[in-house]
């Protein structure tokens, strides 16, 4: 099994900015880059991952991945342009976002794709998508936002939804990052 996996990275002074009121600037940034190297470090350790790529529009200079230029026309756009460059390919989007994320949780993704084509890991609300895996690459039109999974599965009707904590819990708001706080074992957080 070789997975391509595309991670979705926007420019650094754009990334979490929704936590602007819980965390200074510098909080922000060294947050948003410690998930991000967290999240490439993890699918590195997967075997099945073949090759990373960084969906940025910035040139980043992360070991062991490959920059694919975000143009600027969404990340929907983006993600619908690169599926289609990686056209019947085992294809894994998933965001940097996730503290929680080990392998078990990125394998037990990607094996449910294997066997039902599609897998799909909801967020912690049960409404979003934090991870997309398809067996084969098609261009079904990403819906990456708010209510993104209902509009995954009836894009994917065949596709099984993965709940697991690491795949589940993103850090967009405070909130999550309580969330997140409560669900880690004390002092690695």
């Amino acid at each position: 099994m070789n997975w391509t996996a595309i991670v979705p990275l926007k420019a650094a002074a754009d990334r979490k900015t929704r936590l602007t009121g819980a965390l200074d600037s510098g909080a922000q940034a060294a947050l948003a880059e410690g998930m991000a190297d967290h999240v490439m470090a993890t699918l590195a350790s997967v075997p099945a991952i073949a090759s990373i790529w960084v969906l940025s529009p910035e040139p980043g200079d992360i070991p062991g991945t490959v920059w694919e230029p975000d143009h600027g026309k969404g990340l929907n756009a983006e993600l619908d342009r690169v599926c289609a460059a990686l056209a019947g390919k085992r294809l894994l989007v998933i965001h940097a976002d996730l503290p929680l994320l080990c392998a078990e949780d990125i394998t037990a993704l990607i094996m449910a794709a294997d066997a039902a084509g599609a897998a799909i890991a909801t967020d912690r609300h049960g409404t979003g998508t934090n991870a997309l895996a398809m067996r084969e690459a098609v261009c079904v039109g990403f819906a990456f936002g708010p209510g993104s999974l209902a509009l995954h599965v009836q894009r994917l009707p065949h596709a099984t939804v993965i709940r697991r904590e690491g795949l589940a819990i993103d850090i967009d708001t405070a909130d999550d990052i309580a969330a997140a706080q409560s669900a880690l074992p004390l002092g690695r957080w």
